[in-house]
């Protein structure tokens, strides 16, 4: 293990006092002298690759005011993020703001915009800035965020809780329902291609009750609008109950679908790799297998740790990004604690060997991303993101969807009071050279400037995206028939709603919302015909995969 490890700071408002001010770098597009300039000077050795935000933004006030910073476009602030901060400035006096190591751009910023408090508002209107600066081109990543190769949300914790299934009312855990929920519809709304989740689905309150729990998660990811894949690894939470872990990690299995392939499913292993179609990007989704107390047991076991180190000793390096999602992490070991004063009792212990074998093989790929959760620290910890200083991989350290903890500073340990409007998460674009993962507060749908994050990008190829196979019918589709198979779909996505994390389940959810509130009479015979086989074929997957789960 490395010591003294440097924490990374990735947050700091300054508000300063200064009589003059020397411009820096001042951009094009300034409001009018007599009311206020801004400058935005670029630091740190990415200061002129496209995307990174490290720097210093100063404001000029030309009158007293509250003054609220935002990204825009070229015609507004962009919706779906906060302010990137708000400043109390005097006349002729400057206010700034510091953004830190490894912060991001959005792709869509074209400028950075001061309003004064009076017009401050979502969507606020450049031409109602009292300052403007224009971003130069070179740092602008992208025109548009669709120019994304893929997008995807990246959740953790989410922690259903003998809630909608369970005896009482949640055990612990008392808005995680609804912020599971809410990370769904912000993942609609963001339209992304797919969900990872770092673990602690479940609490695991007790294990009469899991599949109690995993029936409420399931029931929720059934109900929403949310017709993509999800894609879970195994917390300490899916392990909780000692004794019964070979059961428990049954239940994670079946819950999850893993992959949605019988071939994995039926291995009984709970970890596996997922390839993303239009790249060949290789997801590698881990899971703790020996219990609820990573600082205490050897969680991996000898096999995982094998089929880790022989996924990335054949994938690394060959144009494409490679993501490990794990649940927990390292005590004092990059992201997700306070490297200096390590407080979070939970983590896993360093000294154990299938940690440090864990350490050795992920030192061994600095380019690959590391995903974990675990702390449920909120993103104003600063503990987001981590390389140990060009030691290790990138590592970026997931917040909580059921419930975000805060720092008690007197004694490093973690606050746990449950906040009803506070779940947090990334919304992450992938572009052909960098990883922009925005951390966002899914009960505002909103993301945060201070807390998002680029990466450098290793995709050079483009797969080719795969449709679903389906069997076409030979005979006439009337608008009666198809309306009769809509309404079977209906029933059996609401009996088999367990089965929600399946492919096959999302697969045939997503063709009847395609076609559930279509003029079947106004639908050419063609379409009619199409619609009526894919309906066919994936009612079919889906039941073939019940078929051999329930088995």
């Amino acid at each position: 293990m490395r010591s003294g490890k440097k924490k990374i700071v990735t947050f700091l408002v300054v508000i300063c006092l200064i009589g003059t001010m020397v411009p820096l770098h001042t951009g094009k597009g300034h409001a009018k002298a007599a009311s206020a300039s801004i400058t935005y000077e670029f630091t740190g050795e990415d200061a002129n690759t496209p995307g990174y935000a490290q720097g210093t933004i100063r404001l000029n006030a030309a009158k007293n005011g509250v003054y609220h910073l935002y990204w825009a476009d070229n015609t507004k602030a962009l919706s779906g993020y906060y302010e990137i901060a708000t400043m109390t400035v005097k006349k002729g006096q400057t206010g700034f703001f510091t953004f830190g190591n490894q912060t991001a751009i959005p792709a869509d910023a074209t400028k950075v915009i001061a309003v004064a408090d009076a017009k401050a508002k979502d969507g606020v209107k450049v031409k109602d800035a009292v300052a403007v600066y224009t971003i130069p081109k070179n740092k602008i990543l992208g025109s548009k965020s669709t120019e994304a190769l893929y997008t995807f949300n990246s959740y953790s914790d989410i922690h259903i809780d003998e809630e909608h299934y369970g005896d009482t009312p949640a055990y612990w855990w008392m808005h995680s329902e609804q912020h599971w929920a809410q990370a769904l519809t912000y993942a609609v709304n963001q339209k992304s291609d797919f969900i990872v989740s770092s673990g602690d689905q479940v609490t695991n309150a007790s294990l009469a009750n899991l599949n109690k729990e995993w029936k409420a998660y399931q029931y929720i990811l059934a109900q929403s609008d949310y017709v993509n894949p999800v894609w879970e690894s195994g917390g300490n939470h899916e392990v909780r109950q000692d004794g019964a872990v070979d059961k428990e990690l049954q239940a994670f299995i079946t819950g999850s679908g893993l992959d949605s392939t019988q071939e994995t499913l039926a291995s009984g292993k709970p970890y596996y790799s997922i390839t993303e179609p239009k790249t060949g990007d290789l997801f590698l989704f881990m899971a703790l297998e020996e219990g609820y107390r990573p600082a205490k047991y050897d969680e991996f076991s000898e096999e995982q740790l094998n089929w880790l180190e022989k996924m990335l000793a054949d994938n690394y390096g060959k144009g494409k990004n490679i993501y490990l999602i794990q649940h927990a992490l390292i005590s004092g070991y990059g992201a997700g604690d306070d490297t200096e004063n390590p407080y979070y009792g939970g983590a896993i212990n360093p000294s154990l060997e299938s940690a440090k074998r864990f350490i050795s093989i992920v030192e061994k790929y600095p380019n690959i991303i590391w995903i974990s959760g675990h702390t449920h620290e909120a993103f104003e910890s600063g503990y987001n993101y981590s390389n140990n200083e060009n030691t290790s991989c990138h590592m970026i350290h997931n917040s909580s969807i059921g419930n975000p903890t805060h720092v008690n500073e007197a004694d490093h340990s973690l606050d746990y009071t449950f906040f009803e409007n506070q779940s947090e998460g990334y919304y992450v674009q992938t572009f052909e050279n960098a990883i922009i993962f925005s951390g966002a507060n899914v009960c505002d749908q909103k993301i945060y400037p201070s807390y998002s994050y680029i990466i450098p990008g290793q995709t050079k190829q483009t797969a080719t995206t795969t449709t679903p196979a389906f069997t076409w019918v030979s005979d006439e589709v009337t608008p009666a028939m198809l309306r009769s198979t809509l309404a079977n779909v209906k029933t059996i996505l609401g009996i088999d709603y367990q089965y929600s994390s399946y492919e096959q389940y999302q697969t045939l959810k997503k063709c009847y919302y395609e076609y559930k509130d279509s003029n079947m009479e106004k639908l050419s015979a063609n379409t009619r015909k199409m619609a009526y086989s894919m309906l066919g074929s994936y009612i079919k997957n889906l039941q073939t995969i019940i078929k051999n789960v329930s088995q």
